[in-house]
């Protein structure tokens, strides 16, 4: 890593917190809504009705805390995968912004992946995994990010899968596929990947 940076530590903490409060709103919003069936319902349809201001605002932070993260990994890594992350995250962050200005419930401009809603949420998530695997590549290759090889890849793995898998669900509905499952599997994975990262950047700056 490189010296420490006053501005990257500001981010760091921004970043850190925007994935806190994803994690809080995660966990709350099932037991908030219990109308909503966990394992069948997206994260988007927590962000309508009754609570939906907390989703809103996990989407918000969500976008600020991932331009954020980019922000703050700029200053602190040294690898020919930095500014790929970097730009990999600001997308997500801006997609995921996207995610509030086009609530799912919401007509939006047709596109060739669906409506803006839907647009949103597949760039950020293909971002997101992009960038996650990006950064497995530096954690091979730079000795001060080694220890996260494992735990990098397991988690970029394990979001991968659910990708892939609320993707099916979208494709062959038929199958029965629980889309509120799969979207959660790849969700947290990622966020706790970034929560890792930004909690070692932190002690950087500590």
């Amino acid at each position: 890593m490189r010296p420490r940076n006053r501005l990257a530590c500001s981010w760091v903490v921004l970043a850190l917190a925007g994935v806190i409060i994803n994690l809080v709103v995660l966990i709350a919003t099932p037991v908030l809504r219990p109308d909503l069936n966990l394992l069948e319902k997206s994260l988007s349809y927590y962000a309508v009705g009754p609570w939906g201001v907390l989703q809103v605002l996990a989407f918000g932070t969500l976008g600020i805390s991932s331009m954020a993260l980019g922000l703050a990994l700029r200053t602190t890594i040294e690898s020919r995968w930095e500014w790929p992350i970097v730009l990999l995250l600001t997308i997500s962050g801006i997609a995921s912004l996207g995610l509030v200005w086009y609530p799912i419930d919401s007509p939006g401009p047709a596109t060739v992946l669906g409506d803006a809603h839907q647009t949103a949420g597949t760039i950020g998530g293909v971002a997101q995994l992009a960038a996650a695997l990006a950064f497995t590549a530096v954690t091979r290759a730079n000795p001060a990010w080694g220890g996260l090889l494992r735990t990098s890849l397991a988690m970029f793995l394990l979001a991968l899968a659910g990708a892939v898998l609320s993707q099916a669900s979208i494709w062959w509905p038929h199958l029965g596929i629980p889309m509120g499952a799969t979207m959660r599997l790849l969700v947290v994975p990622l966020l706790v990947l970034w929560a890792i990262v930004a909690l070692r950047l932190r002690q950087v700056c500590a």
